[in-house]
């Protein structure tokens, strides 16, 4: 049974997750300091945090946030990999747009173009209008591989993903 329970003070126990995150979304290797920052950005006024957890047991996080209004923006959302793949975020979307409908009329997710398996997951749970795009310019010294490219507006763009080593 999956619930969500609000973070409170458990830094001990969320540390690792934002770690994480970070690694399995990025690559990166943060450092305890790091996720501290990242932790104290994601609890400010128009944040909020919940632990993704099975009969108890922490299997993530979701990190609801602000945009200038009410928070409805789910800004991250992490499963353990060794989690994955049990259906425990869409239960955590579920759970986390009954709590959205009660003061919004949207719940807004960003998602990394490159990043199909959830966005599958986000048209599958209902996501399917398109509300921004964001794009970037990336500089020299950047690698990375073309995974396809999508035409938006009678526009050609590239969806990148990093350099596979």
């Amino acid at each position: 049974m999956i619930t969500l329970k609000q973070y409170t003070n458990e830094e001990a126990q969320i540390i690792p997750l934002i770690q994480g995150f970070w690694k399995a979304h990025s690559h990166y290797d943060q450092s305890e300091a790091e996720a501290l920052e990242d932790l104290q950005n994601w609890t400010k006024p128009g944040h909020m945090i919940y632990f993704i957890q099975n009969d108890a047991v922490n299997v993530g996080f979701a990190h609801l946030g602000s945009r200038g209004g009410k928070m409805d923006w789910l800004e991250d959302l992490f499963i353990l990999p060794e989690w994955q793949g049990h259906g425990f975020g869409s239960e955590a979307i579920h759970q986390l747009e009954e709590i959205v409908k009660q003061y919004s009329v949207s719940l807004y997710i960003e998602a990394a173009a490159r990043n199909e398996a959830a966005i599958r997951l986000y048209r599958k749970l209902g996501y399917d209008c398109l509300n921004t795009i964001t794009i970037r310019k990336d500089f020299p010294g950047y690698e990375y591989d073309v995974a396809r490219k999508e035409n938006i507006h009678g526009m050609e763009f590239e969806i990148r993903k990093d350099k596979d080593f």
